[in-house]
């Protein structure tokens, strides 16, 4: 085994962070899937079309008013992020995942929360988890994977073939977690959004 010296992938801790979650519910989606299923098969990286998305959400909490969100949250089951985030996404390749339009509505369902937000469909797979060099992997009864929170640099082992292909992806059967290039972890960097994303640095290894 011989590690790449030179490129770098990235995981997002934000699926696993407690306080990326808001306090948003949506009506039923007109596909009759739950948001709990919508939001499981987009960490699972299902391309998939925007009804299956709700198209506003909001507050569930009447004496709360929900203030501008950040550039990444995870509310009513969507991955919803703002329209800086989403134009920094835009510029990289994607792939098959999208972004759609969301409305953020405050408890009467009138008025608007602050800011523009779009969902974003994770919607590529890439086979790169290593698990025989991540030590820290948990194998749950279901066969998924899934790493603890408290992740530091280099306890997620990926195989070369991540530096190929989309800017953003995810490694079923590992959960909770989604994956991106460098050059795209360095733009949200320079934008001031790596806090929101919990960058951890991957380890890059091949066989010898």
């Amino acid at each position: 085994m011989t590690q790449s010296q030179s490129a770098r992938v990235w995981a997002s801790r934000a699926f696993m962070d407690p306080t990326r979650i808001k306090g948003f519910t949506a009506d039923p989606l007109p596909t009759g899937m739950s948001l709990g299923q919508m939001a499981e098969l987009n960490q699972a990286g299902e391309p998939m079309s925007a009804e299956h998305f709700p198209t506003e959400i909001f507050a569930i909490y009447p004496d709360k008013k929900e203030k501008k969100q950040a550039d990444l949250v995870l509310a009513a089951g969507a991955v919803v992020v703002s329209a800086a985030c989403a134009d920094v996404l835009r510029q990289f390749d994607l792939g098959h995942s999208s972004l759609y339009p969301i409305k953020l509505l405050q408890h009467d369902r009138k008025t608007p929360v602050e800011g523009e937000y779009f969902c974003l469909n994770i919607g590529e797979r890439k086979d790169t988890f290593l698990r025989e060099h991540s030590p820290l992997v948990r194998v749950l009864g279901s066969g998924r994977m899934r790493m603890p929170p408290n992740l530091h640099d280099d306890d997620v082992v990926v195989s070369p073939a991540a530096l190929e292909g989309p800017d953003l992806w995810v490694s079923p059967p590992l959960i909770r977690m989604f994956f991106l290039s460098d050059r795209l972890t360095q733009a949200l960097r320079a934008a001031k959004m790596g806090r929101v994303f919990g960058f951890r640095a991957c380890r890059v290894v091949k066989a010898d």
